[in-house]
């Protein structure tokens, strides 16, 4: 047992050491809450491209989450990010603290595919960003041991200098459960930008790749892929991951 903790602190001081060196938030979230669970998370992209202000931008983020009841589970949430400029990307530094809430709608099972809604408000630390409400239409669907979940997402920046137009976009996770501990697939995820204004496919980021979910042990979740990048505007590659210890 102390072996198996000792493995899991260094796994983790091991990813939250390279996240400092590199790795935008790409988390396809479950309509899921259980009660009474403690959950620490770490989420991260690098991106790498031949364009210099493309390649090597990040974003991290550190939460910790709490289910309050059957139906309501909530994270308090650190970001941090390096962002592209006309040449280069900045400095890597905090940007926003987010509030975030997830709520299952009905209980696994009940209807044909699974609901739930995500919610979310984002601070800015920094006086010069702008905070930004994020909200997340959740839908799951199991069919034999194929699972299947979509979000829709929706963001409006808030405060001084933002931007009045709303964006919206897509992720779609298949994932095949081959044990608790792997379980292989894919993601596709899609920012249309601006729902006032159509973009052509080129001017959207399209990004589609190998994802694998699982355990290692009892407590800890990872989710870890690479997305290539399918339009103009994506970066040419992407590694993600999501690391969640729950207690």
């Amino acid at each position: 047992m102390k072996f198996k903790i000792l493995l899991t602190i260094s796994f983790f001081v091991v990813i939250f050491s390279l996240s400092g060196l590199a790795f935008a938030e790409k988390e396809v979230f479950q309509p899921d809450a259980e009660e009474g669970e403690w959950e620490f998370e770490n989420t991260g992209v690098y991106d790498f491209d031949d364009n210099k202000p493309k390649n090597a931008v990040q974003e991290y983020h550190y939460s910790v989450g709490y289910g309050v009841n059957s139906v309501w589970h909530t994270e308090l949430e650190l970001e941090a990010e390096t962002l592209p400029t006309d040449t280069s990307i900045t400095s890597f530094k905090p940007t926003h603290l987010e509030w975030e809430n997830i709520l299952q709608l009905a209980p696994k099972g009940e209807f044909w595919v699974d609901p739930g809604v995500y919610l979310a408000y984002e601070a800015p630390v920094d006086h010069k960003q702008v905070g930004q409400f994020e909200g997340k239409l959740l839908l799951e669907k199991s069919i034999d041991k194929w699972t299947n979940i979509l979000n829709i997402s929706f963001n409006q920046e808030v405060g001084g200098g933002a931007d009045p137009d709303t964006d919206a976009g897509i992720s779609w996770s298949t994932r095949y459960r081959l044990s608790r501990y792997f379980e292989p697939g894919f993601e596709y995820w899609n920012d249309f930008s601006k729902m006032t204004h159509q973009l052509d496919y080129d001017q959207q980021s399209h990004q589609v790749g190998p994802c694998f979910y699982g355990k290692v042990f009892d407590h800890l979740n990872y989710d870890v892929g690479y997305l290539f990048g399918i339009s103009q505007t994506a970066p040419r590659g992407e590694l993600k991951w999501v690391l969640e210890y729950e207690f």
